[in-house]
């Protein structure tokens, strides 16, 4: 899911879903801002999980639905006592699918069964290019039946045989049951075209229900009273669109927020605010990058390989760790995270890659590239600088310093990099539009528990929004999907970071303000972005929010 690097209401009553009367240790409602614990927040949109194609959307549906799989974000294994499956097993290693579920309950009392899953599976295919995980996991082209076996269980048949730990992981935990008895009467383009409509989303069988989309303002949930998953501790949670570091922190000390993102701009500032306290958490599953239109001729030279490994090595992912997150980030030359390390090649644990800090060499492969310095440094090849703009998230404290000191390193090469400020709404909208002219964006991607590269590098796929093509880059993703063990993964990694289809950039470490009534905070967001909210709790005397 891209996110950020670095008005009218739409209302409904629900049954049952007013407000009840505190009770000692009740949180009453804790107000959040979005991506907490991950990214800048922004508005949520829309809480289809099919059509999430944002950090902020994926946070409303994940609070909604229960996920068939509960990928651990902290060992990148399954939680089978989160998930909805009980059982997986590839009989013919890696041809088809078993899968067994657990008892589970929709928001109505109705039962989650196989019916469901097959409903999800069904408006997958419907959507097409349109659905959010087009591409991942292979999904939806390498199924070639989901059949039913009985109330709670199912398998799917593929085309080809796969790598079976890729496939768990990235195409079947897309299967996420959707209420195929409440939304039956629904076209997909009814549903498409429902995707914020909070009415439609009343049957759930997550821990929380919509209660009110307030469009530029905030989106209120309310506990699902029947969820099978355990208690909650608060009567409304409410998820702020503030996307300016400055001001959540001043709703925060207003307390009008229970818990931010940490600022680290304003670092020193923080460290002694009254009655909150600070908890760390470890970097998001995912990355920070350069995303680069290769289809825009006007930046024709992001083609050129060389370029960009220039540009990697010309940027110092240490000094600005250091400067930036206060030494609290991890630098990231490639696809996969550093930690865990689950999926890192040998030589990367160590700390070698196809690219790194290097001025020296970046002047080099530009020479090599065949660029020359114009009259005021910046290169030109063919009377062409070697300029191009970045779009940079608005009112981003951390992303502003980012692009800074990225402009800094990039210039003592020969590059120079103009920045344009925007809403991350309108940034997605131009990523999402093929013919758009924008020519470099600064953004983060959560990354998935299998870390290949289908969904992001491969021709045509669905996050791919800078054109990247290369056959090689190709082969190789298909080969981590399809070959069993680790080794054409480490082979896809290490050309990935020697290609740099985007440019890989470093990834802040996340450290939460949170207000001292709430316990917990420590253990609600996982490095991959799924939140335990019954691990939030307020002991001692009540004192909810009106």
């Amino acid at each position: 899911m891209r996110r950020l690097l670095g008005g009218a209401a739409l209302l409904l009553g629900l049954g049952g879903g007013a407000m009840a009367a505190p009770v000692a240790g009740d949180c009453g409602t804790i107000i959040l801002p979005t991506g907490i614990g991950i990214a800048p927040g922004a508005d949520i949109t829309g809480f289809n999980p099919l059509l999430s194609n944002s950090l902020y959307n994926a946070e409303a549906a994940g609070a909604m639905f229960q996920p068939l799989i509960w990928v651990n974000g902290w060992t990148l294994g399954i939680d089978w006592s989160r998930s909805l499956a009980s059982a997986i097993a590839t009989p013919d290693e890696g041809l088809s699918f078993d899968v067994t579920m657990r008892p589970w309950m929709w928001s109505d009392g109705a039962p989650v069964t196989s019916a469901d899953v097959a409903f999800t599976w069904k408006l997958i295919q419907q959507f097409g290019p349109a659905y959010a995980g087009y591409g991942a996991g292979g999904m939806p082209g390498i199924v070639r039946e989901l059949r039913v076996t009985g109330p709670r269980s199912f398998t799917v048949l593929l085309r080809r045989r796969v790598n079976p730990q890729w496939f768990i992981l990235n195409g079947l935990g897309q299967l996420t049951p959707l209420p195929a008895h409440a939304w039956a009467a629904y076209d997909s383009d009814e549903i498409y075209q429902r995707q914020s409509d909070v009415g439609f989303f009343q049957v759930v069988d997550g821990p929380l229900r919509p209660a009110a989309l307030n469009i530029g303002q905030d989106m209120v949930f309310t506990p699902n009273p029947v969820w099978p998953g355990g208690g909650l501790h608060f009567s409304r949670l409410i998820f702020k669109f503030v996307q300016s570091a400055g001001q959540t922190l001043q709703q925060f000390e207003a307390g009008e927020l229970d818990m931010i993102n940490a600022p680290m701009a304003l670092w020193r500032v923080i460290q002694s605010l009254p009655g909150a306290r600070m908890a760390r958490l470890a970097p998001g599953i995912g990355f920070d990058e350069m995303a680069l239109n290769l289809r825009n001729p006007e930046v024709a030279f992001f083609r050129d390989v060389r370029v960009r490994q220039a540009m990697a090595d010309a940027i110092d992912q240490e000094e600005m760790i250091s400067l930036i997150d206060h030494g609290l980030g991890e630098a990231h030359r490639g696809p996969v995270p550093p930690q865990p390390p689950v999926f890192l090649t040998p030589a990367m644990r160590d700390g070698r890659y196809p690219v790194g800090y290097d001025p020296a060499r970046a002047r080099a492969l530009l020479r090599e590239a065949g660029f020359t310095p114009g009259p005021d440094g910046i290169l030109e090849k063919n009377g062409q600088r070697l300029s191009f703009t970045e779009l940079t998230g608005a009112d981003n404290a951390a992303g502003e310093q980012m692009t800074v000191m990225i402009q800094a390193y990039l210039r003592r090469v020969g590059i120079e990099m103009k920045a344009r400020r925007i809403e991350f709404n309108q940034m997605l909208a131009l990523l999402n539009d093929p013919g758009a002219d924008w020519q470099a964006a600064a953004l983060g991607e959560s990354g998935t528990a299998y870390p290949t590269g289908e969904d992001l590098f491969k021709t045509g796929s669905y996050g791919n929004a800078g054109g990247y093509s290369d056959p090689e880059m190709d082969r190789l993703i298909d080969a981590s999907t399809s070959e069993p063990g680790l080794e054409a993964l480490y082979a896809y990694e290490t050309y990935a970071s020697a290609q740099q289809p985007v440019i890989f950039l470093p990834t802040g470490a996340v450290a939460l303000l949170v207000k001292e009534r709430i316990a917990g905070a420590a253990g609600f967001a996982d490095p991959l972005g799924n939140y335990d909210y019954a691990a939030l709790s307020c002991p001692g005397p009540a004192r909810p929010r009106p």
